[in-house]
């Protein structure tokens, strides 16, 4: 059994890794998607990593919302015992994706800029762009 300290770390540890496999996830899997999908994406994936819910009636700690959906549908009653941590984690998907379309409406997604190739307005050299007229060209002497 945990003890209130370890509980505490293990919390941390679980929200501090939720947090950062967001994180990844925004820079590499969603970095494609326009800004308002992404946000919503997120929204939706905050609530589903992050939400907490007490596994059933007689415990006094908190259980990823998710985990113990899944649990106690697979491993329990079938519904009836997953249903709480369904409604939890719907409506904490619900407010979190609200949220993301409300930060739309006040802070709208900034176009995607275009990568420039190079970084002057003014053409490559023959060199640089490994044009053979310009290496034939030279004088050898």
């Amino acid at each position: 059994m945990l003890t209130s300290e370890t509980y505490l770390a293990a919390m941390v540890c679980y929200s501090g890794a939720g947090l950062v496999s967001l994180v990844l996830i925004h820079r590499f899997w969603l970095a494609p998607l326009p800004g308002g999908y992404r946000r919503l994406l997120m929204g939706f994936l905050f609530a589903l990593l992050l939400t907490p819910v007490m596994p059933n009636a007689e415990a006094d700690s908190l259980a990823p919302a998710l985990i113990v959906a899944l649990f106690n549908a697979a491993f329990l009653d079938g519904w009836l015992s997953a249903r709480y941590a369904v409604w939890v984690l719907s409506a904490s998907t619900a407010v979190c994706v609200a949220l993301a379309a409300l930060s739309l409406w006040f802070m709208p997604a900034k176009p995607a800029v275009p990568r420039r190739k190079n970084s002057s307005n003014q053409p490559p050299s023959g060199v640089q762009a490994g044009n053979p007229q310009s290496i034939q060209n030279r004088d050898i002497s």
